[in-house]
């Protein structure tokens, strides 16, 4: 099986003692269709902005094919091909 192209690992995003994620690992794979789906509240968003780099994790680390961009601004991830988009 191919390397993922974006992998997080235990992503977790904490607002004061609201968990809004906790511990989220996922595997991404060029070629492969995923969808987020959940209740409102379930953190579908937040999960979303972490991995563009609009909202900072808490804890975890987020890796594009294979380099860790945790610590990357949204520009550079978007630079490097990471976005989100709105509705």
């Amino acid at each position: 099986m191919a390397e993922p192209l974006l992998r997080a690992d235990s992503l977790t995003r904490r607002f004061g003692g609201l968990t809004a994620v906790g511990r989220v690992s996922i595997a991404l794979r060029a070629g492969e269709l995923h969808a987020v789906i959940g209740t409102n509240g379930a953190g579908k968003s937040t999960l979303i902005n972490m991995l563009s780099g609009e909202l900072a994790a808490t804890d975890g680390r987020i890796a594009l094919a294979g380099v860790d961009v945790t610590a990357w601004s949204q520009p550079r991830r978007a630079r490097a091909g990471i976005g989100r988009s709105y509705q």
